[in-house]
């Protein structure tokens, strides 16, 4: 038996995706894995056509849809207290997998321990010579998470193995360990930079995140969440705050203040005058959520400044 990786998919009515990632993850080259699926209270028969067609499945239902960040955890609990597993690859609903995909994801670990975590290459599901995610940044100015590559035609460019900031928790490897050691998911995101949230808090702890361009994948994007109308703009915006907050170095916090601002600002014009009515306003609603969760973010920033291990230089060396 090689080494055992638990993969968490949650999932939200998305029984079509479902079957596919399913699909994709029983025709691995390597077989010694565990499916966790997370079903946030769909009503498509999501649960109940994994209980019938994978049957060593294991599948945890939520009486209601709790997001992506406590959904995850729910999975990554649940793989805590086995002891037979050494990994843990979180997992969209919407992704397809190539067939080494978890070979090589694991292998990773193997290249150093420093490694707690390790980001793929996500290409588009329906054009696969376009990129959709080769790992996540802040970039320096306006402190904006930025998908690496996302929408660029593939030429290779991102074909270096190196490490990085952060992987997108859309399709990324862990060691179990960091969980222990680091915490989980803030579950006050609920979806959308919960992933980079967390990779800023590996990198103030210590922990390294590597790129396997070998570990190739193909995401559909935004299709579950894209049927939430306002989703991803409300809560980008409201988490957007959070994860400054909690993260910055006060240095760099202050310094980059004035371009946060900036870029705020034209993000809403555009949002106000070039996007679909209503995009404004959840953007607002977004902003002003985020605000009254500050004092429990500063809390929490509290916590991880005590645990931080890097200097403030190291971190302005991540961004892009």
């Amino acid at each position: 038996m090689g080494k055992i990786v638990d993969i968490v998919i949650p999932t939200y009515n998305g029984l079509e995706n479902l079957k596919m990632v399913l699909e994709s993850v029983n025709s691995q080259s390597h077989m010694d894995f565990r499916i966790i699926v997370v079903d946030n209270a769909s009503t498509d028969g999501s649960s109940d056509y994994i209980k019938k067609n994978y049957p060593n499945s294991v599948v945890i239902t939520n009486p209601e849809n709790y997001g992506f960040a406590r959904a995850v955890n729910t999975g990554i609990n649940y793989s805590l207290d086995i002891e037979d597993s050494e990994f843990v690859l979180l997992l969209n609903n919407d992704i397809e997998l190539d067939k080494n995909f978890l070979a090589h994801g694991i292998s990773s670990f193997d290249i150093s321990e420093c490694i707690s975590s390790v980001a793929v290459k996500m290409m588009n599901f329906y054009s696969r010579g376009v990129i959709d995610d080769t790992g996540d940044f802040l970039k320096s100015n306006g402190g904006s998470p930025m998908p690496r590559g996302s929408e660029e035609t593939d030429i290779g460019q991102y074909d270096k193995p190196e490490y990085i900031f952060s992987a997108c928790a859309g399709a990324a490897f862990y060691r179990k360990s960091v969980f222990r050691n680091a915490g989980k998911f803030d579950e006050d995101f609920f979806a959308y930079l919960e992933d980079v949230d967390f990779g800023f808090r590996l990198q103030l702890y210590g922990y390294k995140c590597y790129y396997n361009p070998a570990c190739i994948c193909y995401h559909k994007r935004g299709d579950t969440s894209g049927k939430i109308k306002g989703l991803v703009v409300e809560y980008s915006e409201k988490n957007l705050i959070a994860l400054r907050l909690k993260n910055y170095p006060l240095s760099i916090y202050m310094l980059h203040s004035p371009f946060f601002f900036a870029a705020r600002l034209s993000r809403y014009f555009r949002f106000l005058f070039f996007y679909p009515k209503g995009v404004f306003a959840s953007a607002l609603k977004g902003y002003f959520k985020g605000l009254r969760e500050i004092p429990s973010t500063l809390r929490k920033r509290n916590e991880i400044m005590k645990n931080r291990k890097v200097t403030t230089s190291y971190i302005i060396g991540m961004f892009k």
